[in-house]
């Protein structure tokens, strides 16, 4: 694989995860129950990489494609997901508070019982997206597309 971080987590744990990932092309990037604060992971390609329960605070994700990622119960409090491709993730119950998505492509994505109050999802594109009890108060939907939700 030719992408790298641009920063790593600061937990150990999570940094040999993704290192070892990142050595590997066999097998998905397990993030569950890791923490990622710190990291710049923008660009990289985490298509069904499993980030349930995982803390992703602050953590730069722009451009990533979390194409089917499992975003299940993570903390996404103020990371930055600019024109990250989100196309049938699965965010249910994921805290997106203050998160910037803007231009993200979040087709048939799942936010069931989702916090993403004050969140910033300018252009975003929701089609077909399960929005089933988001909290999506103070939200920025300016431009955003939703449509068969």
């Amino acid at each position: 694989m030719n992408w790298q971080p641009t920063a790593l987590p600061a937990d150990p744990e999570a940094t040999r995860q993704l290192q070892e990932w990142l050595a590997s092309e066999e097998y998905n990037l397990n993030g569950m129950e890791l923490d990622f604060r710190g990291a710049d992971l923008s660009g990289g390609d985490f298509s069904n990489a499993c980030f349930a329960d995982a803390v992703l605070a602050g953590v730069r994700l722009v451009g990533a494609s979390l194409y089917r990622a499992d975003l299940r119960s993570a903390d996404l409090t103020g990371a930055d997901l600019t024109g990250g491709d989100l196309v049938r993730a699965n965010l249910d119950e994921a805290v997106l508070r203050s998160a910037r998505l803007d231009g993200a492509n979040l087709v048939r994505a799942s936010l069931c019982d989702a916090d993403a109050s004050g969140a910033s999802f300018r252009g975003a594109t929701f089609l077909g997206a399960s929005l089933v009890d988001t909290d999506m108060r103070g939200a920025d939907l300016t431009d955003a597309v939703l449509d068969e939700n």
